[in-house]
């Protein structure tokens, strides 16, 4: 008996692996304009790929104030919104027009050295 309880956790794991487990692909999102919700010490992606010209609407979805600022200050969500705290439906919808590789961070949560809730933003040109 506790080899097929043992059997059954063991395929239950790798069909959690092989379905949908988290990976580094399910963290990256890509297009032309996307959206990256802010969730309570967390972005939903920590890669977003967009092509110059393309925007990302950075929209809060947690109980506490977030933001999306540029590591090197090219940019912040607060150009927009008007404020540094963003909450649960709050929405700041930037347009990137140079290419680049800009780590992004909430400065609640996160840094400008990428830690805690931080990502990267890769604007393609």
């Amino acid at each position: 008996m506790k080899l097929r309880v043992a059997l059954a956790i063991l395929i239950a794991a790798l069909l959690l692996v092989a379905c949908g487990g988290k990976s580094d692909k399910g963290d990256v999102l890509k297009g032309e304009n996307v959206e990256v919700l802010m969730f309570d010490d967390r972005f939903e992606y920590t890669e977003v790929h967009i092509p110059v010209g393309g925007s990302v609407n950075w929209l809060g979805a947690g109980a506490n104030a977030h933001n999306s600022v540029d590591s090197e200050e090219a940019w912040s969500t607060e150009s927009v919104w008007g404020d540094l705290e963003q909450f649960d439906g709050d929405s700041a919808i930037l347009a990137y027009d140079e290419p680049g590789v800009y780590v992004f961070f909430c400065t609640f949560h996160g840094n400008s050295g990428g830690a805690g809730m931080a990502g990267k933003l890769i604007v393609e040109g």
